[in-house]
């Protein structure tokens, strides 16, 4: 961390800062914004000592930074500054693409890959009979070697004939754009917070508390077709979402009703 930068935050708070937890948690961010990822910021008797507060009131502090994905505590070693979290943009974009965007090297391995027949469920989400044959694999999504998500898509066979399991190191999307001339045009997509399984966690690299984002997603074409279906969890300490909402999604249609905003695409996970 820059000497300089600490110094600077590391003021003592004055009387005029609305409370003295809020005003620490400012002191906190600032501290962490002037610091880079990886590096250990100071003990909380140290910064106790420093801004001339309860060292529980300091903890109370870091808490809450904890609990944004900012930091995060080491038993016996510290507390340390967390990259920046992935922002996800609501839109049709690809894992891939995004994890480019960000400089980070996309990359996956597949967990496991099966073929098998729609059930009634599949039927009413896919729009395909019962029965009709399925591609079903799941990955785990990496950025620059770091866990990031896991995904498990479903897709009609009959959209993706030959597909196997050498096919899905890489996007998914482009895949689909290049050999099937498929390409999704809107999204239906569900999201959630989730506590994962412990096998999820052990493949995140997750604590027992750490929560998740759930996304539930199914992918159409220009005609309506729905190509694919994703469920996808995604690490809830590295990830945002991010969206743009029209005013005109939230006038009002009439004197009597509101209208609902039309739901947002999101951001692929299956690409």
């Amino acid at each position: 961390m820059r000497a300089g930068a600490v110094a600077a935050t590391l003021r003592r708070m004055t009387d005029g800062e609305e409370t003295r937890r809020d005003a620490l948690r400012v002191r906190l961010r600032e501290l962490v914004a002037a610091a880079q990822p990886g590096d250990r910021l100071p003990s909380e008797r140290t910064l106790s000592r420093r801004w001339h507060a309860a060292r529980m009131t300091v903890r109370h502090a870091t808490d809450a930074l904890v609990a944004e994905g900012r930091v995060a505590r080491r038993h016996g070693s510290g507390t340390y500054v967390l990259p920046p979290p992935v922002v996800r943009l609501l839109g049709l974009t690809s894992f891939s693409q995004d994890m480019r965007e960000r400089g980070l090297v996309p990359s996956s391995r597949l967990l496991a890959f099966e073929l098998g027949a729609a059930d009634e469920e599949l039927t009413a989400q896919l729009r395909i009979p019962v029965g009709d044959p399925v591609v079903r694999f799941t990955r785990l999504r990496l950025g620059s070697g770091e866990p990031m998500a896991v995904e498990t898509v479903t897709i009609p066979s009959a959209f993706v004939p030959g597909l196997s399991p050498a096919d899905l190191d890489s996007s998914l999307y482009e895949l689909l754009a290049t050999r099937y001339r498929l390409t999704p045009a809107s999204a239906s997509v569900t999201i959630e917070p989730l506590l994962p399984d412990a096998a999820t966690r052990l493949l995140l690299a997750l604590p027992d508390t750490q929560a998740c984002l759930h996304m539930r997603m199914t992918d159409a074409d220009h005609r309506g077709r729905a190509l694919m279906i994703a469920d996808c969890i995604y690490r809830g300490d590295r990830y945002q979402l991010s969206a743009h909402v029209p005013a005109a999604a939230l006038a009002p249609s009439s004197p009597s009703a509101v209208a609902v905003p039309a739901p947002a695409a999101w951001t692929a996970a299956a690409g």
